[in-house]
């Protein structure tokens, strides 16, 4: 009985990280830029190759709402990956959180793999958690 219920524990155990992923590394590398360059450069860094990488306007909004948030909390001085799900061989979502000097940012990043490299077609961020993360995540159901 004791064999049977260690198997359980085990199986049930490597089922629940069954979805957790690798991070592919444009979310690194656009966290990298945002320290170094700033917001822009994380931008241009992140949506690299993806279909939304020359929409100008999408480009302003999203740079715009950036400096917001390091005006309000400062430089930013770090990030945390919080999680990376596998959704398929070829798409990741991954939910971090940037670091600033008075606050934290929180990041989705949705990651796909067409090829040989990874692309982000989507990303949001937040300072309020409840708006990016989801309810798992934070404790909840």
């Amino acid at each position: 009985m004791k064999l049977i219920l260690s198997l359980f524990i085990v199986l049930f155990s490597s089922l629940s990280h069954a979805a957790e992923a690798v991070v592919p590394e444009v979310v690194a590398r656009g966290f990298d830029e945002y320290q170094k360059h700033g917001s822009l450069a994380a931008f241009n860094a992140w949506l690299s190759g993806s279909a939304i990488e020359s929409e100008d306007d999408l480009q302003d909004q999203v740079v715009r709402r950036m400096g917001k948030v390091q005006s309000v909390f400062g430089r930013m001085i770090g990030y945390e990956i919080i999680r990376a799900i596998a959704l398929s061989p070829s798409t990741r979502r991954v939910y971090a959180v940037a670091k600033f000097e008075k606050g934290a940012a929180w990041m989705s990043f949705d990651c796909y793999k067409p090829g040989t490299e990874w692309i982000i077609p989507r990303l949001d961020f937040n300072t309020n958690a409840n708006l990016v993360m989801p309810p798992n995540i934070l404790g909840g159901q």
